[in-house]
């Protein structure tokens, strides 16, 4: 087939010029166009092409210094099986990059998912320490702020908690504005001194 390609006829060559390093290298820029013929193929990327054929030569470069012509191979076959085997590395290697790149993807997706429950834990433990911290300050307060901060809690507006409890509507604005500012010291002790 290679020597289709070339169009010329198989010329017997002795083991001596076969080592001859130039030799060797004007062999291989005759073998690239049949090689990058044979990497012109779907599932070799184009921006892979010029790296296998470099890896292709460099394959053959050493193979052809060892090469024996007194057996009946022909040259020509080896050469296929050279370019046939590095793209069958180069498929198998994609597919392992692509299975591996999948694994990270899960691996990754896991780790957020992961994140995210821990951060909604976190998010359940402080905000069942602010009910908590709030119930013990609200236990703190007179009798009268604690039930006009239970309505409040409830939606109650001041004027309907002032018509609930007999009371004057400024004294229950008032009476807010006591907790609140009794319940930002319980919250925050470093900023009320």
């Amino acid at each position: 087939m290679l020597q289709r390609t070339n169009h010329q006829e198989p010329t017997p060559v002795s083991k001596s010029t076969w080592q001859d390093i130039h030799f060797l290298i004007d062999l291989l820029e005759k073998l690239q166009p049949h090689i990058l013929k044979c990497l012109n193929h779907f599932s070799i990327h184009p921006d892979d092409k010029e790296d296998l054929q470099q890896e292709i030569f460099f394959k053959l470069f050493k193979a052809l210094r060892q090469f024996d012509f007194s057996k009946e191979i022909p040259l020509a076959h080896y050469v296929n099986r050279t370019i046939k085997n590095a793209k069958n590395d180069y498929i198998r290697k994609k597919l392992a990059d692509l299975r591996r790149q999948r694994l990270l993807e899960n691996e990754m997706l896991i780790s957020v998912q992961m994140l995210r429950q821990a951060r909604q834990t976190d998010e359940i433990i402080l905000k069942k320490e602010t009910l908590t911290m709030l119930h013990q300050s609200i236990e703190k307060l007179t009798e009268l702020e604690q039930g006009i901060i239970n309505y409040i809690l409830n939606d109650y507006k001041p004027s309907e908690i002032a018509c609930i409890l007999n009371l004057n509507v400024k004294i229950v604005y008032n009476t807010i504005h006591r907790c609140k500012l009794k319940l930002k010291r319980a919250f925050n002790p470093k900023r009320s001194n």
